[in-house]
């Protein structure tokens, strides 16, 4: 991805694989970058199909910074607030798995420690102390 500047210079912005954009974006399409600060926002002048050998051929975008007034802006606070929502929805499916995990774990523990508690010796029936007096 190249970036035509004010001056008419081209710069190189990325070189991400076709994959990391789904498709090759179209001419007209707008890429939105916002990785760590604010976002930015370049609408895709031209793309070039590049085929410099049989090994490495690939799609270069040319791009124009654009100004994000309006809808693309809006799309932008959007996109966060549904990422933040499902992130939180997310958070909370995690935590009640976690609790259910431990409410089985905690189940799992009690059987197992009444299976290895040792039975109580019986107490001999009045029959049986009848006899152990006679016999002794």
């Amino acid at each position: 991805m190249l970036e035509i500047k004010p001056d008419g210079k081209a710069e190189e912005l990325s070189c991400y694989p076709l994959d990391y954009y789904g498709t090759c974006p179209n001419v007209g399409d707008t890429i939105v970058a916002g990785y760590f600060s604010e976002p930015t926002f370049y609408s895709i002048q031209r793309r070039y199909f590049v085929k410099e050998s049989p090994e490495f051929s690939g799609w270069a975008l040319i791009v124009r910074k654009i100004d994000p007034t309006g809808p693309p802006e809006e799309l932008w606070r959007e996109w966060l607030a549904a990422t933040k929502f499902w992130d939180e929805v997310a958070e909370q499916e995690e935590e009640q798995e976690r609790e259910a995990r431990q409410v089985s774990v905690e189940a799992h523990l009690a059987r197992t420690a009444r299976k290895k508690t040792p039975p109580e010796p019986s107490r001999p029936t009045t029959r049986e102390k009848r006899r152990s007096k006679g016999h002794d």
